[in-house]
C-alpha cells in the first residue's frame, strides 16, 4: 500500500514538473511571437508612410519624367472632345 501511495505522489510531483516545463516553454514561444509581431508592424507601419510619401504628385511627376521620360503637356496643346 506504502507503494503505491509513493508511486502515485511520484507521478503527480512528476506531472507538475512537466506542466510547468510546458508552462515555460509556451511562455518563451508566446515571448518571442510577441516580439515578431511588433517587428513586423513596425515594418509595416514604415511601409505605410513610404508608400504615402511615393504617391505623391510631385514624386510620381518626378518619376513619370526621369524614367518614363514623360512631360507634361501645354493646355493649348489639350484637345477636348465632345459625344
Amino acid at each position: 500500500m506504502k507503494f503505491i501511495v509513493v508511486f502515485l505522489v511520484a507521478v503527480f510531483a512528476f506531472g507538475v514538473v512537466m506542466m510547468r516545463i510546458e508552462i515555460n516553454r509556451s511562455g518563451r514561444a508566446i515571448g518571442k511571437l510577441q516580439t515578431e509581431v511588433a517587428v513586423k508592424e513596425a515594418r509595416n507601419q514604415y511601409l505605410e508612410l513610404e508608400n504615402a510619401r511615393l504617391a505623391g504628385p510631385e514624386i510620381v511627376s518626378q518619376f513619370a519624367q526621369e524614367h518614363l521620360h514623360l512631360r507634361r503637356t501645354p493646355p493649348q496643346k489639350v484637345i477636348v472632345l465632345e459625344d
